[in-house]
C-alpha cells in the first residue's frame, strides 16, 4: 500500500514507548559498573565544575538537570550549549577549576557535540568528559570511548529515535543524567523502583489523553505557550520546540516562566494561542503558578488552556480544557526524575496537530529547512 503523508512511521511508537524506554534505560544505568567507578573519585575532589552541554532539545536536558548537579557538594554546575562553547569558551569557563564536561547527544555527529569537546581540553587545565549518547557509533561516542579521561554511556538503541523530532532520547537522556547526578546517594535498587513507578503512570496517563489531546488540537491555533518553573522551565523550552519542530512552524512557540511571562511575553497571548502550564508540586513555587493561572482564565482571551501536574490535589483547583495529572507518591515526588514525564504531553500535541495540518511526523519539514542531524555548520580553528 501506498503510504500517506500523514501515517506516522515512527514517531507515534517513539512516544509512546518511553515508558518501557526508561524501564530498559534504568536497568541499562545500574548494569554499568563503570559508572560509579568512574564518579566516585570526580565526587572526592572537593571542588568541580560540571558544563552540561548539547544543542537544541539536547542543550535543554542540560538547563532542566543544572539544578540537580548543582546540590552536590563541591559541585557548581552550569548548563552551556555547545553553540556557545564553540564560539564563546573562554567567556564561560574557568580554566583552573578541574572540570567534567557532560554532553548530550542523540547522534552525537553534530560538528559542535566534536568541537565542544576539544575546545574544552584546550582551554582547561584538568578535564573529564562524559558522553550521554544514544548512538553507539556516532563520533561523539567513539571520540570519548577511546579518551583516558573519558566515559561514553550508551543509551538502548530504541533511545535513538528515527524521526525528526527528539522524543525519547530526550526523555532517556534526562532521566540518564539525573541518574548520574544521584549516583552516588541512591542504591540501584532504590533507582530502578523510582523509574518503574514513574513509567507505570505515565504508560496510564499515555493512554488516557491521546483521545483528548488529538481532538483539541483540531480546533484553530497558531500560537502554543508553554510555562514551567526551575528546572521545569527547561522542559517547557523544549516543549515549544517540540511543537514548532513538529508542526514544520506552522504553529509558532514560546515559552517563559510563570513569574516571568507577566513582563511582557504574556502580549502574545490571543484567541488562536493555547496555554500549556508546567505545575511544580513544591507548595511554595506552586503558589505564584497559580496566581498567574488564575489572571489568565479570569481574561478568558486564549483558545484552550491545558495543565500538567504531578499532584492531583492542585489539579482540583482549576478548570481547564485538559487537566494531565500525573498523580506520583510523595517519595517519587522528590526525587527530580518526576520532571522526566512532563515533556511527553508536548510530544503528543506536536504529533497530532502534525498530523492535523496534514503533515508526516517523521518528516514535517516541507523545505528540509531542519534535519536530524544538523548541516551546514563549518567549525573553524
Amino acid at each position: 500500500m501506498k503510504l500517506q503523508k500523514t501515517d506516522p512511521l515512527h514517531t507515534r511508537s517513539e512516544i509512546e514507548g518511553q515508558p518501557q524506554l526508561w524501564r530498559d534505560t534504568i536497568k541499562l544505568l545500574t548494569g554499568n559498573s563503570s559508572i560509579r567507578e568512574f564518579v566516585k573519585p570526580l565526587a572526592e575532589k572537593g571542588k568541580l565544575n560540571v558544563i552540561l552541554t548539547g544543542a537544541g532539545s539536547s542543550a535543554f536536558i542540560g538547563a532542566a538537570v543544572e539544578p540537580v548537579f548543582n546540590r552536590l557538594s563541591g559541585v557548581t554546575s552550569r548548563a552551556v550549549s555547545t553553540t556557545t562553547l564553540v564560539t564563546h569558551c573562554e567567556s564561560y569557563i574557568d580554566p583552573d577549576t578541574p572540570l567534567v564536561l557532560i554532553s548530550f547527544a542523540r547522534s552525537g555527529n553534530s560538528p559542535e557535540s566534536i568541537a565542544a569537546v576539544d575546545a574544552i581540553d584546550a582551554h582547561c587545565k584538568e578535564t573529564w568528559h562524559i558522553a550521554l549518547t544514544c548512538n553507539k557509533d556516532g563520533q561523539l561516542a567513539t571520540k570519548v570511548r577511546e579518551m583516558e579521561n573519558g566515559l561514553a554511556i550508551l543509551l538502548p538503541d530504541a533511545a535513538d529515535d528515527k524521526g525528526l523530532a527528539m522524543t525519547g532520547s530526550f526523555t532517556s537522556m534526562m532521566l540518564s543524567a539525573i541518574f548520574l547526578a544521584e549516583v552516588l546517594e541512591r542504591t540501584d535498587e532504590e533507582q530502578i523502583a523510582l523509574v518503574n513507578r514513574i513509567a507505570d503512570v505515565t504508560e496510564k496517563v499515555i493512554k488516557e489523553i491521546s483521545p483528548t489531546i488529538r481532538e483539541m488540537v483540531k480546533k484553530s491555533f497558531d500560537r502554543i505557550v508553554f510555562l514551567g518553573s526551575g528546572p521545569l522551565l527547561a522542559v517547557a523550552r523544549e516543549g515549544h520546540l517540540k511543537v514548532q519542530e513538529l508542526t514544520d512552524g506552522m504553529v509558532v512557540g514560546k515559552f517563559d516562566s510563570f513569574l516571568g511571562f507577566r513582563h511582557g511575553p504574556k502580549a502574545v497571548v490571543n484567541s488562536d494561542t493555547l496555554l500549556v502550564f508546567l505545575f511544580s508540586h513544591d507548595p511554595n513555587v506552586f503558589r505564584y503558578e497559580k496566581d498567574l493561572v488564575d489572571e489568565i482564565l479570569s481574561e478568558d482571551v486564549a483558545m484552550g488552556c491545558i495543565g500538567i501536574f504531578s499532584d492531583k490535589e492542585q489539579a482540583k483547583q482549576f478548570d481547564l480544557d485538559l487537566s494531565i495529572v500525573y498523580d506520583l507518591d510523595g517519595e517519587t515526588r522528590k526525587s527530580d526524575l518526576y520532571i522526566t514525564p512532563y515533556a511527553v504531553p508536548s510530544q503528543l500535541i506536536g504529533l497530532y496537530k502534525s498530523l492535523d495540518l496534514g503533515l508526516n511526523p517523521d518528516s514535517p519539514s516541507r523545505n528540509n529547512a531542519i534535519s536530524r542531524v544538523v548541516k551546514g555548520v563549518t567549525i573553524y580553528s
